[in-house]
């Protein structure tokens, strides 16, 4: 008899110890192992480090178009004398009650016959219709099978029906932009002939396209005229959207009008008059607002004058400003060409850059830029970001960035009394990777920085976070497409073209783990709002024309979720000593079902160890029940009707140290924790050399 099979035939009674293993530290790519603390990650992918401690399956994604979410349907079921057929895509309706619905599942056997998008109540005993002709009766109101998963299935089943009706933004090639403003999400997508920007809303019924105005320069106006006025010149009329002075004081202000609606013919030179006692001279005709296709949207949502608007660049066209129904080009005079490549609102100000150059708008107006307006001159490079800072009533800060180094715009008032001093010249930011999660984060070529402010020292220090996936950081360092704060999550996450991202759990300044996670749809343009009711939302687009809710439902828009993760070895603090595994239990959190599989690796995978060969499928239930009868002992238990329960595999093998495998892919799961891992074990003699 071997060695082995002597260690493996030891009867239980033998000492057991068990190893609790907390998962925790996230994907550690750089450090060595002998230095990791178990629990760090050697390898994952759909998972998150939860702030709560743990590592959590990521949350999937759904389409949007304002349509009821896919994530938010419901089903129903009854049992039915099926005499006839009944199939999925059905609309069956009840010949008593006149209840409907449409059916996503039916069980031939049980009679069980599943729908959603229901109308009123079905009746015992009355027949089911379908297509106006009997199908069936009746047995039962309710109806179900037997499994831990009917739940989680038929969800999953309304889901893929309610994804059906939404649609894309309608246009050509990829998403361009997306914005949440009072409530609404809009999306910039180029017209279907690639022409022109086309900015579309939600609805309940899907996009709405919000039109763009005419636009008309004028003279000689004085304070009277107003927005929402009717202007009018002779017998053309036509009304004022938006008024956007640009020099002088009345009765000489000069500017230009955003206008809708006008009826009667062309305008041209000469008077005009407004509601309410406004006159100006117009300098000639109104021309359309066009803006041209292609741009790389980014956006700021804040106060300047006297409401929070939104105001964008694109890079493409000159800068705008828009409240959801009026689109309203910004005009910087002396700046050629006049297309900024970032925007931001600080102390009342509008901050546009054109590449070195920072141009500040004058106080409280984002179309005056001559009179009171100022401009400031970076030491060195082109903008790739510009963020606010935490300040005060009496003082301002915002972060500039560029590539290489970062700047920071101090005051408040007058432009004049602005200041841009040098931060860093050793750090700066990418392009659209700058984000405030109670410190300043962004990634740069190192890495992913933190600029946070110093009591200490009254300035800023800075210190990279993501050294233990460096190789990682490094390869995508110049693909970001965007980044986003998930508050609910205390995350900052980036992301990249090539459809990876890096979900960055950061609690009181500390980091608790960067995880790499891949969508199938690139996120080109990413924003975070909030819902009615101020739940946290964000919303991406993609180069197939959707845009999607992030955070929402059990899958990626239908497709399923892949996870996996590899813990770094662990030793049960005995180096040099043999041990041998004998169950492996997971601490599991979640709300609904869930599985996984679950394997070990002993001794670095060793081939001159027995290893585990293959997986073994863990399930929980997490709903109301009670404790089940145990399954066979080969791993296969299940435990439910608590949020948080163990899940106990068999192992039979032996090694000095330990590695914990977990996979699994599903489109019906919600989100789940692993918390930790309990590694029960025998120890064994020295290990030889």
């Amino acid at each position: 008899m071997s060695r082995r099979d002597i260690i493996n035939s030891l009867p239980d009674s033998v000492e057991q110890t068990p190893d609790y293993i907390l998962m925790s530290g996230g994907l550690d790519l750089e450090t060595p192992v002998s230095r990791l603390k178990p629990g760090v990650l050697r390898e994952t992918f759909g998972f998150e480090a939860a702030i709560t401690g743990g590592y959590s399956r990521i949350k999937g994604y759904e389409r949007f178009d304002g349509r009821p979410n896919p994530s938010d349907g419901l089903y129903s079921a009854i049992t039915v004398n099926i005499t006839g057929t009944i199939a999925v895509g059905n609309t069956i309706t009840g010949g008593t009650s006149g209840a409907t619905g449409k059916v996503i599942y039916v069980n031939l056997t049980l009679g069980l016959v599943v729908f959603t998008k229901a109308t009123g109540a079905f009746v015992l005993t009355e027949t089911v219709l379908v297509a106006a002709v009997s199908q069936g009766t009746v047995t039962d109101t309710g109806g179900s099978e037997a499994t831990d998963d009917f739940d989680a299935r038929m969800l999953n089943a309304a889901a893929d029906d309610y994804r059906a009706d939404i649609l894309v933004v309608p246009g050509s090639g990829q998403m361009r932009g997306v914005v949440r403003h009072n409530n609404v999400t809009y999306a910039f997508r180029n017209n279907a002939g690639n022409t022109a920007i086309a900015i579309y809303k939600h609805s309940s019924s899907g996009w709405v396209l919000v039109p763009f105005g005419e636009i008309v320069s004028f003279t000689a106006g004085n304070s009277s005229v107003n927005d929402a006025d009717v202007l009018t010149q002779g017998a053309v009329t036509a009304t004022i959207s938006r008024v956007m002075v640009e020099s002088g004081t009345s009765p000489n202000l000069v500017g230009r009008l955003v206008i809708t609606g006008r009826a009667g013919g062309n305008f041209a030179a000469g008077a005009a008059t407004s509601t309410g006692g406004g006159a100006l001279t117009l300098s000639g005709a109104q021309a359309a607002i066009a803006p041209l296709p292609s741009g790389d949207y980014e956006f700021d949502i804040e106060t300047v004058g006297s409401q929070k608007r939104v105001y964008g660049v694109d890079q493409v066209n000159s800068a705008f400003e828009f409240d959801g129904t009026t689109y309203a080009p910004i005009r910087v005079s002396g700046a050629s060409p006049d297309i900024p490549n970032r925007v931001l609102v600080q102390a009342g100000h509008l901050v546009l850059t054109y590449l070195d150059n920072v141009q500040i708008s004058s106080l409280g107006t984002p179309f005056m830029w001559s009179a009171n307006g100022g401009a400031l001159l970076l030491a060195s490079g082109t903008v790739t970001a510009m963020s606010r800072l935490p300040g005060s009533q009496t003082a301002a800060a915002a972060a500039v960035c560029t590539d290489d180094d970062t700047q920071i715009l101090y005051g408040i008032g007058a432009a004049s009394a602005l200041q841009l001093i040098s931060f860093s010249d050793a750090s700066g930011a990418k392009a659209k990777t700058l984000q405030r999660l109670g410190g300043l984060f962004g990634l740069d070529d190192l890495g992913v920085t933190n600029l946070e402010t110093s009591q200490n020292y009254g300035n800023f220090a800075s210190s990279v976070l993501t050294q233990h996936i460096s190789r990682f950081m490094r390869a995508r360092r110049n693909l970001a497409t965007g980044s986003v704060v998930v508050r609910d999550k205390n995350q900052y996450r980036v992301f990249f073209s090539d459809g990876y991202a890096v979900y960055m759990t950061i609690v009181n300044g500390k980091l608790l783990g960067a995880m790499p996670v891949q969508f199938p749809n690139v996120v080109r343009c990413v924003f975070r709002g909030e819902t009615p009711n101020t739940n946290e939302t964000v919303f991406f687009g993609s180069d197939d024309g959707y845009i999607y809710r992030l955070e929402a439902g059990t899958s990626f828009d239908g497709a399923a979720i892949d996870f996996s993760f590899t813990t770094v070895p662990a030793y049960q603090r005995r180096l040099r000593r043999d041990k041998h595994y004998r169950r492996l239990t997971f601490e599991v959190a979640g709300t609904n079902y869930c599985s996984f599989n679950a394997a070990v690796d002993l001794d670095f995978s060793s081939t001159d160890r027995a290893q585990q060969d293959v997986d073994v499928p863990v399930a929980n239930a997490f709903s109301p029940g009670l404790w089940d009868n145990n399954l066979d002992y080969d791993g296969n238990l299940i435990w439910d009707g608590v949020t948080l329960t163990p899940s106990t595999i068999r192992i039979d093998g032996s090694g000095e140290n330990i590695a914990i495998r977990v996979a699994g892919s599903s489109d019906i799961m919600d989100q789940f924790t692993i918390n930790a891992a309990i590694v029960t074990y025998s120890l064994r003699g020295r290990k030889r050399s």
